[in-house]
């Protein structure tokens, strides 16, 4: 998927928050949600909460699998 395409699905989601060595809570908390929050947006059931695409863009960063950009530390 393109990240300029659209919203990522569930999981694409878990895959990348997984990469980002990320539990649930940890996600939750770096997107200022609960751990429980966090399923409901790796849930496929079609009732989850999807990431918006900048949301999903930041999750690729921290995972470091953007295919454009990287995070690096600051000096």
């Amino acid at each position: 998927m393109s990240i300029s395409q659209g919203k990522p699905t569930p999981e694409q989601v878990k895959a990348a928050r997984i990469a980002a060595g990320l539990t649930l809570e940890q996600a939750g908390e770096r997107f200022g949600i609960t751990g429980r929050g966090w399923r409901f947006k790796e849930q496929a059931d079609g009732k989850g909460r999807k990431l918006s695409p900048g949301e999903y863009e930041l999750l690729l960063l921290l995972a470091g699998t953007h295919p454009d950009y990287e995070l690096t530390p600051k000096k």
